[in-house]
């Protein structure tokens, strides 16, 4: 799949200067903050569910 370089993103303000700068970049250029890199799903979720089973197994055992 390509790229298109000249596709155009939308903008957000940089926290640091409060320039505009393009979704699509990392870091402003004016005083170099870096974004935040968004975060993959939370795997700590089906593990709370799996947790949740074991126990509630083991009191009906019990």
């Amino acid at each position: 799949m390509r790229i298109d370089p000249e596709k155009r993103f939308g903008k957000r303000a940089c926290p640091g200067c409060a320039t505009e700068v393009d979704a699509n970049q990392n870091r402003c250029p004016i005083c170099g903050y870096e974004f935040p890199h968004p975060t993959g799903p939370r795997t700590w979720v089906p593990v709370m569910a799996l947790l949740m089973i074991f126990l509630i197994i083991l009191l009906w055992v019990l």
